[in-house]
């Protein structure tokens, strides 16, 4: 059985999807002019997010027919599966490879498939190279799951991420002067998080149990996941996490893991607290502390600014805790035990 969170979580796409200089020429031509991408905020598209046992995805369009694309801002980078590309009769790319990690830390290069033409919401994105590879797991969706979308296309935009209303908004946003607006373009009240970029993904601090972790930001995890090391750090060694519920799951190099499900004492994230979380323990790469999966996202709207390193968030309007009006501080509040 696989735990929430390991799916699209036990591995990335270490190289990104490649663009051939064509997909340049096909950017809204909007971006060409220099003047207005000193200070703008554009709505490029909206388009339905969709929430299945916490596999977030939207349909795409690849080669005039439509898929399902899993949205996985954990990955550096995106990837067609190996029916997908069969049902679309795509041909492989004689000049690139994709290098995937796996959970067992082996490596190996996958093929590369060229796309001829990605649609997402009305952009054209043009022509260009995705690796191949299995997912460990998908939801049974109508269209089919073809892959995922990963940072390489995702950090192109500001993404207002509205899963507890299935919405997904892209936003091209330029703030090159102090005198531009910032995002998001929200009325109301929500909390601003600083972010931490690496490469096409982010880190964010949050607090476990009191102690500050990072945490990845990534909506490709179904559920929030804590590796043993801050496991033992917080508090609750090998010894005791053996007395919570749990399973074992593998990834797709078929390294198996084994995981827990355990009750920490509390998560604190910006200016919003919750008591007696049960998240998932589980060994995590590349020395990631901890993912904050779609389970988080769920209970959220989310604005990710790619253009200014920041996170905007509120709770969904069902949650009993309000976010903090920007910019003023604000105490910290609970929510009920669940």
């Amino acid at each position: 059985m696989l735990p929430p969170g390991r799916h699209l979580s036990s591995w990335r796409v270490v190289a990104c999807m490649f663009v051939l200089p064509c997909c340049l020429q096909a950017w809204p031509a909007h971006a060409q002019d220099d003047g207005a991408r000193l200070c703008s905020r554009r709505h490029v598209a909206q388009v339905p997010l969709r929430n299945d046992g916490g596999y977030l995805s939207i349909v795409a369009q690849v080669a005039g027919r439509d898929l399902s694309l899993l949205v996985d801002t954990g990955s550096d980078g995106g990837l067609l599966t190996p029916e997908m590309v069969h049902r679309l009769r795509l041909g492989l790319d004689p000049d690139q490879q994709t290098v995937v990690h796996g959970t067992g830390g082996t490596a190996h290069a996958t093929p590369n498939a060229i796309v001829p033409d990605l649609r997402i919401g009305g952009i054209d994105f043009g022509v260009m190279s995705a690796p191949v590879g299995v997912l460990p797991g998908q939801p049974m969706i109508t269209p089919p799951i073809g892959g995922l979308i990963g940072g390489d296309i995702l950090s192109r935009f500001d993404l207002d991420m509205d899963v507890p209303n299935g919405q997904l908004g892209l936003w091209e946003v330029h703030a090159d002067s102090i005198a531009c607006a910032q995002p998001p373009a929200w009325t109301g009240w929500y909390d601003t998080l600083p972010l931490q970029r690496q490469e096409n993904r982010f880190m964010l601090s949050v607090r476990i149990n009191g102690q500050q972790v990072m945490a990845l930001l990534d909506s490709g995890a179904r559920s929030r996941i804590v590796s043993p090391r801050l496991a033992a750090r917080l508090g609750v060694p090998a010894q005791k996490l053996e007395t919570d519920p749990g399973g074992v799951t593998s990834g797709i190099d078929g390294h198996e893991d084994v995981y827990h499900w355990h009750r920490f004492d509390s998560l604190q994230i910006g200016h919003e607290l919750e008591r007696n979380p049960v998240m998932t323990v589980a060994p995590l790469r590349e020395g990631l502390e901890m993912l904050l999966g779609s389970d988080w996202f769920a209970a959220h709207r989310v604005w990710i600014s790619y253009a200014t390193g920041q996170a905007f968030v509120r709770p969904a309007a069902s949650t009993a805790a309000p976010a903090v009006k920007h910019p003023a501080a604000a105490p910290v509040v609970s929510h009920p035990q669940p």
